[in-house]
């Protein structure tokens, strides 16, 4: 290779493979891959075909439909990001050390993993308990409620000068049915977190695909699915879930799965043109790098520069584009969930803010605690992923290395 190479970036991104260890690690990391993928599809085989009716032992699981893609956007997590990470120590302790530098980026990151751990295993940790009518309407801990403002009202806290104090059995108070808040929260957060994270995952594939095949190849080959792209993009992701919801999604037994199934689905296979497009570009750019001709010039086929040079080398955009996305998808769920158009159980937290303000007893600003949480949880999200986006491709932008 000229030596002038030597200092462009795209030297710095050279040769993952000897990185890894050689050929043979990537065979095994792949063999894993496929084992892992065929465990998930003996489990819902078992699930389907031997007891359809019960939870799957030793665990207990009782996995839905959603659940069965979550389990394989994270299988296909660990494999294209823990692994690599893993596997390439001194590429992540440099990229740590560049990420550890921001302390913004780390406080949303902390953000983001704490939103992971209670959206995973929220539901299994917390023990949830039934609505108590009785017990409608109580603050949370530190906050108070006029006690004037509603007849027949029961505090089961301190009453202080006409106002019900909260307590600890109720950390973020109750609604006004009895529900528990906080519970409510872990729900809508599970929620969000199972349609983010199978969603993002679908379309990273698909789009790392489309995208990747078309700008590494050019020609007809572009021009055919770029002009797919288009045609797809013409007609809005939630325009089609909406049909299918008014069409499909009214009976009532489609509750409890089929909503946010039918919406991981539908955004996941119609929403990644954008992605793709950003992905493209940057296949057209390494295509011509020069690690890229002398992979070429070495005899390595078409699918392994794509694997080991191309893709590995869009991962900064692939993330960051992400990044922007996976906050909208959330935001559109729970948009739709308060219109009563994607109805979950768990409820989401469109359901929580929708119970919030239906004025009972009270008027909905009085009763903010039911309401305000669930906001500042998707405020945080937004913050947390655009700054954890651009924190990234700052860390992951080959330019930055060189300075």
């Amino acid at each position: 290779m000229p030596s002038s190479d030597s200092n462009s970036p795209e030297f710095t991104r050279i040769d993952w493979d000897a990185e890894a260890g050689g050929r043979r690690r990537p065979a095994a990391r792949t063999l894993a891959f496929v084992l892992a993928l065929a465990a998930v599809g003996a489990l819902l085989a078992y699930d389907l075909l031997v007891a359809p009716a019960k939870t799957i032992p030793p665990l207990e699981w009782d996995v839905r439909k959603v659940g069965w893609i979550v389990l394989v956007s994270l299988v296909v997590l660990g494999r294209y990001v823990l692994v690599p990470l893993v596997a390439n120590r001194e590429r992540t302790a440099r990229h740590g050390r560049a990420f550890l530098r921001r302390p913004v980026g780390v406080l949303a990151l902390a953000y983001l993993v704490a939103f992971a751990v209670l959206g995973l295993l929220g539901p299994d940790v917390f023990e949830f308990t039934y609505a108590k009518p009785a017990h409608n309407l109580q603050p949370p801990v530190f906050g108070s409620v006029n006690m004037s403002v509603t007849d027949s009202y029961s505090c089961i806290g301190p009453v202080v000068d006409g106002h019900c104090q909260g307590t600890w059995q109720y950390p973020l108070g109750t609604n006004y049915i009895g529900e528990n808040v906080m519970e409510h929260f872990i729900s809508g957060v599970h929620v969000a977190f199972k349609a983010g994270i199978s969603t993002a995952v679908i379309m990273a594939v698909v789009a790392t695909v489309v995208g990747t095949t078309a700008g590494y190849y050019g020609g007809w080959v572009d021009d055919v699915l770029m002009r797919y792209v288009d045609v797809q993009q013409t007609v809005p992701a939630i325009v089609v879930y909406i049909v299918v919801a008014t069409l499909y999604l009214g009976n009532v037994e489609n509750i409890s799965d089929g909503g946010l199934f039918a919406f991981v689905l539908v955004f996941g296979l119609l929403d990644w043109g954008g992605i793709a497009r950003l992905v493209r570009g940057e296949a057209i750019q390494r295509r011509t790098a020069g690690y890229v001709r002398a992979a070429r010039a070495a005899g390595a086929s078409d699918l392994h520069v794509i694997r080991r040079h191309v893709v590995p080398n869009s991962t900064a955009t692939i993330v960051t584009a992400l990044t922007r996305r996976i906050p909208l998808l959330i935001l559109a769920q729970v948009g739709l969930a308060y219109l009563e158009l994607n109805r979950t159980r768990p409820v989401s937290l469109g359901g929580v803010i929708r119970f919030g303000l239906r004025e009972r007893y009270m008027p909905w600003h009085a009763k903010w605690w039911t309401t305000l949480p669930a906001v500042l949880i998707l405020v945080g999200l937004v913050v947390a992923f655009n700054v954890f986006g651009d924190t990234v491709r700052d860390v992951l932008d080959p330019r930055e290395e060189v300075r």
